[in-house]
């Protein structure tokens, strides 16, 4: 039955609503009000401007013959080789006389950086907490909080050494970095908000932080070398220090939204999230146990069980339409993508809106005659729009006409089998989003 414009217009708007009152749509809300971004762009220039004092204090410091100790662990992190590794080590190489002048100016300087650093990450936690910062005792735990941080980090470092001797390295390193994150990433707020907050509310956030980050460092090695070293015969010297700033700040935004949806958490009173808070202890022990919070009738309570079945129907199809670009660029002479996933992924969205705006128009032209509806007019169509979706994004090249049909020809069929596996048809599924 097709919804009337205004009845979709209601139903649409019930779904805003939905959204607006769900855990995710809060969690948005206090990340813009807190002005997430900007402080995860703050948080990044500050981590790099603590981090290049102390690159110059350890290379000066640092036993003769192992003055490139920080570049070699950058290339060890980042699995760098080639023109990249050789740009990283000269760009932290140490000159031979380096005065103990400049490493006791580096010395003072990384002192300063590291407190300004640890003042601003202080100040994010307690926007997102909506605590006021009180003069010496914030900065006094401000510097607790940095000395936790360099404590955990330095032992993080050593367990991690310690369990890479012992094969398979992933089996022992993995867990361990997740568990000694739990710890620090609810160590560090704990501080932060001037221990006001009980450590078992902080949790939450511990955990989301430890997570997103194992995951952030596992990914790393995997998709830096390609970034570093396309960023490097771009800009040469200067392009390794965009790409540290942009690691930093990929880091901070994990920070930070994982702190917003912790204190969304702790705050929240949706009674499946009350209850999480029971089972798990996830409550100050002195408040008591939450009590069941009163939900009007007529309450926008969040998302239903349809919506999050729409959203999980939308990341599915955008899957499964980053595969079937990914099958095409393999399968089609002429079609290359450069980016990693994260270049599929835009692509499919970028092709998706395409299909949506420009599909129904070139339909529209060719919908006149009936005979243009099948074979070649199809094709034609098809290809059209995988054309427009390459010139709109920067990291899809088709080589001509004939690769931009063949390859929405793979994309519609990589498609369709893709779903046929992945989500047998239940009745009424749509479709992957193609242009048919």
């Amino acid at each position: 039955m097709r919804l009337l414009p205004e009845e979709r217009t209601n139903e649409v708007s019930a779904l805003s609503r939905r959204v607006a009152a769900s855990f995710l749509g809060q969690s948005v809300r206090r990340f813009a009000l807190m002005e997430g971004f900007d402080r995860c762009i703050v948080l990044s220039a500050q981590a790099l401007t603590a981090l290049i004092p102390l690159f110059i204090v350890v290379a000066s410091a640092a036993p003769a013959g192992q003055e490139d100790v920080i570049s070699d662990a950058i290339i060890r992190r980042f699995a760098l080789s080639g023109a990249s590794a050789d740009a990283v080590a000269q760009l932290f190489d140490t000159p031979a006389g380096a005065s103990i002048s400049v490493s006791v100016f580096s010395a003072l300087l990384l002192v300063y950086s590291a407190m300004a650093f640890s003042r601003r990450l202080q100040s994010m936690y307690r926007a997102a907490w909506g605590r006021e910062r009180r003069g010496m005792r914030s900065t006094m735990y401000a510097g607790l909080g940095l000395v936790a941080f360099t404590v955990m980090t330095g032992l993080s470092f050593v367990l991690r050494e310690l369990a890479s001797r012992f094969p398979p390295q992933w089996l022992w390193t993995i867990p361990l970095s997740a568990g000694i994150g739990l710890v620090l990433w609810t160590c560090i707020p704990y501080f932060m908000l001037e221990r006001e907050v009980h450590w078992r509310r902080l949790l939450a956030t511990g955990a989301v932080s430890a997570a997103g980050m194992t995951i952030f460092a596992i990914g790393t090695p995997i998709y830096m070398p390609g970034v570093m070293t396309r960023a490097t015969e771009d800009f040469g010297l200067f392009g390794v220090t965009i790409t540290l700033l942009g690691w930093l700040l990929a880091a901070a935004g994990i920070v930070v939204a994982s702190t917003v949806m912790g204190a969304q958490f702790d705050s929240s009173d949706a009674p499946w999230l009350v209850q999480l808070k029971d089972r798990f202890g996830l409550s100050d022990p002195a408040a008591g146990e939450l009590a069941e919070p009163v939900v009007e009738q007529h309450e926008v309570g969040g998302l239903t069980s349809e919506d999050l079945l729409a959203i999980v129907h939308v990341l599915v199809n955008w899957a499964i339409m980053a595969a079937a670009v990914w099958v095409a660029t393999a399968v089609v002479p002429g079609i290359e993508v450069s980016g990693g996933v994260g270049a599929y992924l835009a692509i499919s969205v970028v092709f998706g809106l395409v299909n949506a705006m420009v599909g129904p128009v070139l339909q529209w032209l060719v919908g006149s005659q009936s005979w243009l509806r099948m074979g070649a007019s199809a094709l034609l169509v098809n290809g059209t729009l995988f054309a427009v979706t390459a010139g709109l994004t920067a990291n899809m090249d088709i080589a001509g006409p004939g690769s931009a049909v063949l390859g929405a020809v793979v994309v519609s069929v990589a498609g369709t089998l893709l779903e046929l596996v992945i989500r047998p048809s239940t009745g009424n599924g749509n479709g992957n989003g193609n242009g048919r």
